[in-house]
């Protein structure tokens, strides 16, 4: 059967409908550039590479991308293959301050100049899969398709993308702030997004799809949307607005919620789920829903409660998202005078005038959400268990110190920003390049020094190498999983001290000197399970194999946990008891790796007959039993928590006999003991 040949032009239209949801259609192009000379020419067409261009780049420094398109002529092949090679070499370079640890704030330089013509590559690279272990799917699912080093991977992609973020959002702040003030509401609040490594231009992409969705709605609806139609009622319009949006799940939290820190950020609060947020953000959607409509829409900072003001011709109107209120006029000082009352609870009444009434200038709406973010960051240090919690804290505490310097700077009270451990770049690629220099000198001098002394400390940190072979006896090591003999939580090893090397006033606080080994032991950096970072001493450390749950709570509870691992360590045990590490972690602690591999890791635990049993990959069950191992057997995990008789025993290449014994005055019925 022949096989019919048609035109390039048809091959072409036909190549335009390839789904462009991933990369596989591209390849597909690239495989019919392979082929023989009609599809060859008929993939080589330009129009064909639009809809994959335009699908993978969504985000670029706006006069690069006009001067590319200038000078490609709009060649969407051709503008396809300069971007990929600007995210090849971002990547490199993302590599290089993944693997290498020094030097890392000048390297960040490189990826801070490609700036938003590589962020597509880079949240592409943020979103790789992780090992299975940490997604709640651990022992049920094939992990091949999770690459090398996924974690510190993900971590070091989200880490720069804060960067460019952030550097964009001080822009903002510093117009917002300035004599100008030209930032729109919808920009200058999406900025706030950047501590949680999310760009303006990703916010107005979920506005424009909540705004498609709703104006659908509207049309089914019946609702007239043309201004120049006689048929045109704005009063209307503005409550049929309110109405789909509820529909859509946008409208007042309850009083828990309502406190909640994301509630003030866009990224979160415009996610199906998490709709109900305070009166300023249904406000913010309502605002850009309208202005995406051609309608003159801004927020009001009105007492109470933030508020829409709608210009009209007729007469200008106030409206309330967080209730089915009728829109109110202006020039209705009565209605407007009650409507405080029922928001201030009846208390004496705010003089209104233009400055409540009117629309609100951005810098006076950011002022306005810093002021509601520190009330949520008490209320979620008070009410809020969620480890996750101790995170969205740091980072929006973080937001507050960077922000405030910009308009207060008259009353400067000396509190300079910190960046979080989870910002390891934030110093020079944001603090010093970006923000200082918008800063007067008495504020900015003091910045730098700050800034330049967490530089030099991190210089330091970065040539310091932890040889074993350099200490005395450090039992543990980094990746071991264990739980805290006191305070019974899990944690994590990622790094430790041959001997107590915190401050004397920690040491007297903590109480170190009334331990049995005092500070002369072993002390450990650890992530617990709480979200909190622990110095632990080794007398207090029980090793534990970490169940599934174990390890998505360590995962969840801090970010920078990817930064040290890369998953469980392979060492062909079917209950894997370390966490691999990453090649950051193995510069610094280059025997540890070695060492937990040589550790065999042991649970004992009641079965549901009641009999007591040894877990341990051997094919072992309660019994005296002995093994000829070349390992250390270190551990020891009664299922109920409590404290094996015995923990340790030393032995490199030997035997160890293993005896199961009912525990007589402890809390458990039955421990390890070793012999």
């Amino acid at each position: 059967m022949t096989i019919p040949t048609f035109p390039v032009e048809i091959y072409s239209e036909i190549l335009k409908h390839i789904p462009t949801t991933d990369d596989s259609g591209v390849k597909l192009l690239l495989a019919f550039l392979q082929s023989n000379s009609r599809l060859r020419a008929a993939a080589l067409a330009p129009e064909v590479w639009e809809p994959h261009y335009h699908a993978r780049y969504v985000h670029s420094v706006e006069e690069r991308e006009r001067q590319r398109r200038d000078a490609a002529g709009n060649n969407w092949r051709q503008l396809y293959i300069q971007r990929r090679t600007l995210d090849r070499k971002a990547l490199q370079s993302l590599d290089e301050i993944r693997k290498d640890r020094r030097d890392r704030h000048n390297k960040v330089a490189t990826i801070t100049d490609f700036s938003f013509d590589i962020w597509d590559a880079i949240r592409q690279e943020s979103r790789i899969p992780i090992p299975l272990c940490f997604r709640g799917s651990y022992g049920e699912q094939d992990e091949s398709a999770v690459p090398p080093d996924a974690l510190p991977r993900q971590f070091w992609a989200n880490t720069i993308l804060g960067v460019i973020a952030r550097r964009q959002a001080v822009g903002i702040w510093g117009r917002t702030f300035s004599e100008q003030g030209d930032v729109p509401f919808e920009e200058a609040l999406a900025s706030l997004s950047s501590v949680y490594s999310v760009s303006v231009k990703e916010i107005t992409v979920m506005l424009d799809d909540i705004f498609e969705h709703c104006k659908q709605e509207l049309q089914k609806l019946a609702v007239c949307l043309d201004p120049n139609d006689s048929a045109y009622d704005l009063w209307e319009l503005c409550i049929q607005i309110r109405s789909v949006l509820r529909d859509m799940g946008f409208r007042v939290a309850n009083s828990h919620r309502f406190s909640r820190l994301f509630s003030q950020f866009p990224h979160s609060f415009l996610l199906p789920g998490h709709r109900d947020t305070i009166p300023m953000s249904l406000i913010y959607v309502f605002v850009s829903i309208c202005t995406r409509l051609g309608i003159n829409a801004s927020p009001v900072n009105f007492p109470g409660s933030v508020l829409a003001h709608v210009a009209s011709s007729d007469g200008n109107i106030l409206f309330d998202m967080c209730s089915a209120r009728r829109p109110l006029r202006t020039s209705n000082t009565a209605d407007l005078q009650s409507f405080v009352r029922s928001q201030v609870g009846g208390a004496t009444v705010t003089v209104l005038n233009e400055e409540s009434t009117g629309p609100a200038d951005s810098a006076t709406m950011l002022s306005r959400a810093f002021n509601n973010i520190m009330s949520f960051i008490r209320f979620e240090r008070m009410h809020d268990e969620d480890p996750a919690s101790l995170e969205r804290r740091e980072k929006s505490f973080y937001l507050i110190t960077l922000c405030r310097l910009l308009f207060i700077q008259n009353q400067f009270d000396g509190l300079l920003p910190s960046p979080p451990h989870t910002m390891p770049l934030d110093d020079r690629a944001v603090i010093l390049d970006v923000l200082a220099p918008l800063l007067p000198e008495h504020i900015r001098s003091p910045l730098q020094d700050a800034c330049e002394e967490r530089l030099r400390d991190a210089a330091v940190k970065s040539t310091k190498v932890y040889s074993r072979k350099d200490v005395g006896k450090v039992d543990y090591f980094v990746g071991l999983c264990f739980r805290h003999t006191e305070f019974q939580y899990t944690g994590c090893i990622f790094g430790w001290d041959a001997t107590c090397n915190a401050s004397e006033e920690w040491i007297r606080e903590m109480k170190v000197d009334r331990l049995k080994h005092g500070r002369d032991q072993p002390f450990y950096v650890a992530y617990a399970d709480d979200a909190h970072s622990r110095y632990v001493a080794q007398e207090n450390i029980i090793p534990v194999v970490p169940s599934e749950a174990d390890l998505r709570r360590l995962y969840l509870s801090r970010s920078a946990f990817g930064r040290n691992f890369t998953g469980l360590a392979d060492d062909g045990l079917a209950h894997p008891g370390r966490l691999s590490m990453s090649d950051e972690m193995r510069a610094v602690y280059p025997d540890d790796d070695d060492f937990g591999r040589k550790i065999l890791i042991i649970i004992v635990y009641k079965s549901e007959s009641g009999e007591i049993q040894v877990t341990d990959d051997i094919d072992c069950t309660y019994t005296d039993r002995t093994y000829a191992l070349p390992c250390t057997v270190i551990a020891v995990d009664c299922a109920c928590g409590g404290r094996p008789l015995a923990r340790m025993t030393d032995i490199n290449e030997g035997t160890t006999t293993m005896r199961a014994k009912i525990c007589e005055g402890r809390r458990c019925n039955f421990c390890l003991f070793l012999a």
